[in-house]
C-alpha cells in the first residue's frame, strides 16, 4: 500500500518538472510574444500618422494611410485564431512579409526613402531572423532591400500639384548648365546610393548575427532542457534507491527468521514437497540481500576495472544460474579490442534488469527464450535483446524506460533504471517492438582516451 501511494505522487511531481520546462520554450509563448510585437510596431505607426496628421505633414492621401493601418490591425487579429502548432513557421514568414509591404506602403505615402521612419523596415527583419531557419529570414531581409530600392526608385509622392513637377524640371534644367548644380546632383545621387548599401548591410549582417545568436540560444536551451529532464530522472533513482537500500535493510530479519522456521519444519515434517521449494526460494532471498550489501560495499572500495565485453560474459553466466527457465541463444560479432568503464556495476544492473524483464516477458507469452547479440566495434560495445512476448504499443514504447511505472509484468521501475543507468555512461537505450516480441539495444560508447 505504501508503494502504490508514493508513485502517483511520484509521477504526479515528474509531470510538474517536465511541465515547466516544456512551457518555458513552447510555441505558444513564441507566438505570444510575436503578437505583442506586432501590435508594437502598429502602435507606433499610428502614433506616427496621428502626429503628422496634427502637424499637417505632407501625404499623398490619408485615407489610404487609414485604410493601411486598420489592414495592418486586421491581419495582427486574426493570427491567434488561424495560428496551429504546425504552422507556425509559415504564419511568421507570410507575416513578417506582410510587415515589409505594409510598413513600405505606408513610406511610399508619407516621403518615400526620405521619410526618417524607414529604418522600420529593418524590424521584420530582426524578428525573421530570430524566429525563422536561415535560408527564410534572408529572403526576407532581401525583401526589405527590395522594398526599400523600390522607394528610392519611385521618390516622393507628397508633390501636391503638376506646376510643382513643371517648377522642378525648369530647375533641374536651370541646374544642369552650372558647374554648382551638376555637382550637387551628383553629390545627392551618391547619398541616395550610400544611403542603399547601408540599408542593404544592416539587413544582412541583421539576419546573419541575430539568426546565428537565436540558434546558439536554441541549441544551449535543447540542452539545458535535456539536463534537466536527466536531473529529475537521477532524483528518482536516487529516492528508489533509498527506497530499496531501506527494503534490503527491513527484510533481512525476516528472512532469516523465515529461514529457520524452515529448517524446524524440515525436521519434523520432512515429507512436505512444498518445504523443498520454500527453502530455496529463502535461499535465493538471502543471496539476493547478500548481494545488495556486496554491491553496496564495493562502492566504498576501489576495485580494479574488468573489460567490458568479459564483464559482459561474467554477468550473462551469472544471470543464467538464477534464470535455469530461459533458453538463451547467443551470437558475438567482434572487430576491436575490449574497454573498460568508470562505472561498471551501473552497466551490470542495468543489463540484468533488461534481461529480466525480456525473460518475464517470454515467460508470460509462454516461449522462455531470449536472442542476445554482441557486436564489439571500434565505437563501442552495442547488446541487442530479442524477447518472445507479445510486444508494446508504440505509446507504450514511448512511456517505458523514462519514469517508474506500475506493472504486473514488471516493465517499469527495472526498465527506467536501466535507462539511466546507461544514459549516465554516456549510452542509449533503444527498443524497436517486432512481430514476436521486443527488441532493446544498448549501446555504450568506447571512452574518449580509448578511441583508436
Amino acid at each position: 500500500m505504501q508503494t502504490a501511494a508514493w508513485q502517483p505522487s511520484f509521477l504526479a511531481g515528474a509531470m510538474a518538472k517536465q511541465l515547466i520546462i516544456a512551457t518555458e520554450l513552447s510555441a505558444e509563448h513564441q507566438l505570444r510574444h510575436f503578437i505583442r510585437f506586432r501590435w508594437g510596431l502598429i502602435a507606433f505607426t499610428a502614433t506616427a500618422a496621428g502626429v503628422g496628421w496634427l502637424f499637417t505633414y505632407p501625404v499623398s492621401s490619408w485615407p489610404l494611410i487609414g485604410l493601411l493601418l486598420l489592414t495592418h490591425i486586421s491581419t495582427n487579429l486574426i493570427l491567434k485564431f488561424i495560428a496551429h502548432p504546425k504552422r507556425l513557421s509559415q504564419i511568421y514568414t507570410v507575416s513578417c512579409c506582410l510587415d515589409i509591404v505594409l510598413l513600405g506602403c505606408l513610406l511610399l505615402l508619407s516621403g518615400g526613402a526620405s521619410n526618417g521612419l524607414v529604418a522600420l523596415l529593418l524590424l521584420p527583419v530582426a524578428v525573421a531572423a530570430v524566429m525563422l531557419p536561415g535560408k527564410v529570414c534572408y529572403l526576407i531581409a532581401m525583401l526589405a532591400v527590395a522594398a526599400y530600392s523600390t522607394l528610392l526608385f519611385i521618390g516622393d509622392l507628397t508633390i501636391p500639384n503638376v506646376d510643382q513637377l513643371l517648377q522642378q524640371a525648369e530647375y533641374a534644367q536651370h541646374s544642369a548648365h552650372s558647374h554648382h548644380g551638376s555637382a550637387g546632383a551628383e553629390a545627392f545621387n551618391q547619398h541616395l546610393l550610400q544611403m542603399w548599401w547601408a540599408f542593404t548591410l544592416s539587413a544582412l549582417l541583421i539576419s546573419w548575427f541575430i539568426n546565428s545568436q537565436a540558434n546558439l540560444i536554441r541549441l544551449k536551451s535543447r540542452k539545458i532542457s535535456e539536463l534537466q529532464q536527466q536531473q529529475v530522472r537521477h532524483e528518482h533513482m536516487l529516492a528508489l534507491a533509498t527506497f530499496a537500500a531501506n527494503a534490503a535493510h527491513d527484510l533481512a530479519s525476516p528472512i532469516q527468521t523465515l529461514q529457520l522456521l524452515a529448517d524446524e519444519l524440515q525436521v519434523t515434517q520432512a515429507t512436505m514437497p512444498a518445504l523443498t521449494e520454500l527453502k530455496t526460494e529463502l535461499t535465493r532471498c538471502q543471496h539476493i540481500v547478500q548481494q545488495l550489501r556486496q554491491d553496496a560495499g564495493s562502492l566504498r572500495s576501489d576495485q580494479q576495472q574488468a573489460p567490458l565485453l568479459l564483464q559482459t560474459e561474467q554477468q550473462l553466466d551469472h544471470w543464467l544460474n538464477s534464470r535455469p527457465d530461459i533458453n538463451l541463444k547467443i551470437s558475438k560479432a567482434l572487430s576491436a579490442a575490449d574497454f573498460s568503464l568508470s562505472d561498471s556495476q551501473g552497466y551490470s544492473a542495468a543489463l540484468i534488469n533488461i534481461l529480466d524483464n525480456a525473460a518475464d516477458a517470454s515467460v508470460a507469452n509462454q516461449c522462455p527464450q531470449l536472442t542476445l547479440t554482441l557486436s564489439l566495434d571500434p565505437q563501442g560495445l552495442t547488446v541487442s535483446i530479442q524477447d518472445f512476448g507479445e510486444g508494446l504499443s508504440p505509446g507504450r514504447l514511448a512511456e517505458l524506460g523514462q519514469l517508474p511505472q506500475q506493472s504486473e509484468q514488471g516493465l517499469g521501475i527495472g526498465q527506467f533504471l536501466a535507462n539511466v543507468s546507461i544514459e549516465r555512461l554516456g549510452g542509449t537505450v533503444q527498443r524497436q517492438s517486432l512481430e514476436n516480441g521486443t527488441l532493446t539495444v544498448l549501446t555504450i560508447p568506447r571512452p574518449p582516451m580509448e578511441l583508436p
